[in-house]
Formats: structure tokens, C-alpha cells, sequence
């Protein structure tokens, strides 16, 4: 009989157990990770991410999701899903009153938080909004991580209205971005005109880009970014290297899909001329990037035009060599260190590059990065001052000869190797 009774009571327990696990899932059906679709990512923001200004509103959310299909069926990458609920006017404020019931029905692992400072009022209503800004998207961050979501944020980008004044807290605000333990993505370094505006014929209206404002957008986002998260990769952090020499032997990197804005970034020490970098475009035209006779460096296209640095670097001194493009505007600039070496007009799409030489020449060289993204002068000061910047960052090479191994730390799944 006493068995008897154990049994009924030991049932009831279970089944009151059970009973209150379910109604815990049921009441908060975003907090576990393992409800979430591992492979679903949600775009959330406004109106250039829900695509306004491209036809059929086939904007570069859905140009990147585009991509996304092609890596799967071509066997490159993981079979994604993607929901777009961004909202035209949509800003920090509205996104935070959205959440919970917008964005967790949707029950995706990651989260695509993209704003501006537009619709955030920063040009109406001046720097309190920039501030604004900031303190809300450390609320939406802590939120998505809280409930069990992967936050991904797009920097600021640009508007046809926007001052000087406006152009500065628009590039402070990225740099803040990147100094966040969050992957995000460049849109500015994609169609900004150089003044914080859409570089010419980019743009449908003062606020929004056209299709080819859309299709850089789309550009600027790393093609494997989510793979990489997926397979548990972590964000970047500046390692120390010792660097390596490179000799007779190259090392090879191809990104992913077609780049159009790009920048490049190597740390160079040298006391002779050689060639530091060679890059090969869509129609496998050859540039370069070289040390000359006289000590400085040197930039020559694909398209056979040429930068002619004016800064010595043969030195004995570590200098950093930055190459942007501006595939919208048209324009490549060189650097050394924070110093512009030149510009030409061209637009390029990178398919290959290629570090070092086959003269003999030794090039001591460490912090091979590089980005599916322009730069400006803010962002390239920060590069010199040894900031690692990770919005759009494809690689990220330590080269360092101590520990005689080739790495990408850059949240990416593309490779970086030796060719002997």
C-alpha cells in the first residue's frame, strides 16, 4: 500500500514538474538558445535595409542574401534562411519598442541590427543623438545576447543633407562600433562620396541609395561572416608578431565572391626596393605595390595607372602601406602610415592577392589585413595607430615567423597560404 502511495505522489511530482518546464518555455520562448534556428538571420532596421530606393525593393539585404544562395549551392556555404522586418523611420528608439514583439517570433540566432544617425535625428537635433544612439544600441546588444541571439551591427553611413559636423560624429560613431566586442559591417566605406554624402549617381534620393548604392551596400558585408560565426569563431583581437621575411616565397589570399570598395593594409620594414604586394583584378590584370629606387612606394593598377609615393620608408622603421578603393566614387587612394601618397580615378574589383616578391629582395613584413570596404582618414589614422579596426574585415594575417604557421583571424572562412 505504501508503494502504492510513494508511486502516486513520485507521479504527481513529475507531472507538476513538467508542467512548469513547459509553461517556462511558453512564457519565454526567446531565451533559449536551443528554440532559435541556428541557421536564420533577421534584418533589423530601417528603410535602406528593408531596401527602399532599389526596384522592387531588391535591396542589398536581399542582394546579400542573393549571395548567400549561391555560396549554398555551390557547396562554399551553410544553408541560410533570412527575414527582413526593418521599418522605414526606424530608429534606436523604435527598434528597442519592437523587440519583443517583432523580433522574437522570429526565433533566428542572429540579428542584423542596422541603423543610421538619419532617422536618429543627428542632423536636426545635433551631437544628443549621437549619444543617443549609443547608449540604445548597448541596450539592444545586451537584449539579443541576453535572450540567446548573435548581434551583428552595420556602421553609419550617409545622407545628402549631412554637414561636416554630421560627417564627423557619423565616423566617430564607427570607429565606437569597432571598438565594440560585436562583428559589424562597413556600409560607409561603400558609397560615401568622401563628405559623408552618397557618392554620385548612388543615391534615389537625399536619404536613400539607388540599385547601385544597394549592390555596394551588399558588397561591403564579408560573404562567409556567418559561417564563420556559425562555426564559432571569435572576434578578432590584436595578437603581438614578431613578423616574418618574405623572400622567394608568396603569400596567397583570394576573397570571397566580387569585391568592389576594398582596403588593403601590410606593416612593412625594409631598407631596399622590392615589391610588396601584386593584385590581380576580374580580367586577371596585374597591379602592384612597390618599394622604389629611390625609397618609397609606388602603386600600380591593374589598370595601368600609377601612384608615386613621396615618403621614404627604407628606413630600418615598421610603416604601414594602406590601399582603399572606392569602387562608387571611382577613386584609389595609397598611404603610408596616416600620409596620402596620391589618387587615381579607377574602379577595380580584386580577385587575388599576392604578398611579397620573386627578386631576392627581402621585406620584412607582419598585420596583413584586409576589407570589403573603403576607409577614410579617421579610419586610416586608426590602422597607423595600431587600432584593429573589424567592421568588414575578410582577413586578418599576424605573419609571425615564430610560431611558423599561417593563420586568419578575421571572422571569415577564407584561407591564406603559402606559395613556394
Amino acid at each position: 500500500m505504501r508503494s502504492k502511495i510513494a508511486f502516486v505522489v513520485l507521479s504527481v511530482f513529475i507531472s507538476a514538474v513538467c508542467t512548469a518546464q513547459t509553461k517556462v518555455k511558453a512564457d519565454t520562448p526567446y531565451i533559449s538558445g536551443k528554440r532559435l534556428d541556428s541557421l536564420k538571420i533577421v534584418f533589423f532596421g530601417s528603410s535602406v535595409p528593408f531596401g527602399f530606393g532599389a526596384k522592387k525593393d531588391y535591396g542589398y539585404t536581399y542582394l546579400f542574401t542573393d549571395i548567400l544562395k549561391r555560396r549554398t549551392a555551390d557547396g562554399s556555404g551553410k544553408n541560410w534562411k533570412t527575414a527582413n522586418i526593418s521599418r522605414g523611420g526606424d530608429n534606436t528608439v523604435r527598434l528597442t519598442q519592437r523587440w519583443r514583439k517583432d523580433l522574437v517570433p522570429q526565433k533566428a540566432k542572429y540579428v542584423v541590427y542596422a541603423l543610421s544617425l538619419g532617422n536618429e535625428m543627428l542632423h536636426e537635433q545635433g551631437p544628443s543623438m549621437y549619444t543617443q544612439f549609443k547608449t540604445n544600441m548597448l541596450k539592444l546588444i545586451a537584449l539579443a545576447r541576453d535572450s540567446g541571439y548573435i548581434p551583428i551591427l552595420t556602421n553609419a553611413y550617409t545622407r545628402n543633407d549631412f554637414n561636416e559636423q554630421d560627417y564627423h560624429y557619423t565616423k566617430e560613431l564607427n570607429l565606437w562600433i569597432n571598438s565594440l566586442d560585436v562583428p559589424s559591417i562597413n556600409l560607409l566605406g561603400g558609397v560615401d562620396d568622401g563628405t559623408g554624402k552618397w557618392a554620385a549617381g548612388n543615391w534615389f534620393n537625399p536619404g536613400h541609395p539607388n540599385d547601385a548604392g544597394h549592390l555596394e551596400l551588399a558588397y561591403t558585408i564579408v560573404p562567409s561572416l556567418f559561417d564563420a560565426l556559425s562555426n564559432g569563431k571569435p572576434l578578432p583581437k590584436m595578437v603581438e608578431s614578431a613578423g616574418l621575411t618574405l623572400g622567394l616565397n608568396l603569400i596567397d589570399f583570394k576573397p570571397d565572391n566580387i569585391t568592389h570598395p576594398f582596403t588593403t593594409t601590410i606593416t612593412i620594414k625594409v631598407d631596399g626596393k622590392g615589391q610588396i604586394m601584386q593584385l590581380l583584378d576580374s580580367t586577371a590584370h596585374a597591379g602592384s605595390i612597390i618599394i622604389t629606387d629611390k625609397g618609397t612606394v609606388e602603386y600600380t593598377s591593374p589598370q595601368y595607372q600609377q601612384i608615386t609615393g613621396s615618403t621614404k620608408v627604407t628606413d630600418g622603421q615598421w610603416h604601414k602601406i594602406t590601399l582603399t578603393h572606392y569602387y562608387a566614387r571611382n577613386e584609389t587612394q595609397l598611404y603610408c602610415d596616416s600620409t596620402l601618397q596620391g589618387q587615381v580615378a579607377e574602379r577595380l574589383s580584386i580577385k587575388h592577392l599576392q604578398l611579397g616578391n620573386k627578386t631576392g629582395n627581402t621585406i620584412s613584413a607582419k598585420n596583413w589585413l584586409f576589407y570589403r570596404s573603403g576607409m577614410n582618414v579617421t579610419e586610416i589614422a586608426a590602422l597607423t595607430n595600431n587600432v584593429l579596426l573589424k567592421s568588414s574585415m575578410e582577413l586578418y594575417a599576424p605573419l609571425d615567423d615564430k610560431k611558423g604557421v599561417l593563420v586568419n583571424l578575421a571572422q571569415s572562412t577564407v584561407g591564406v597560404k603559402w606559395v613556394r
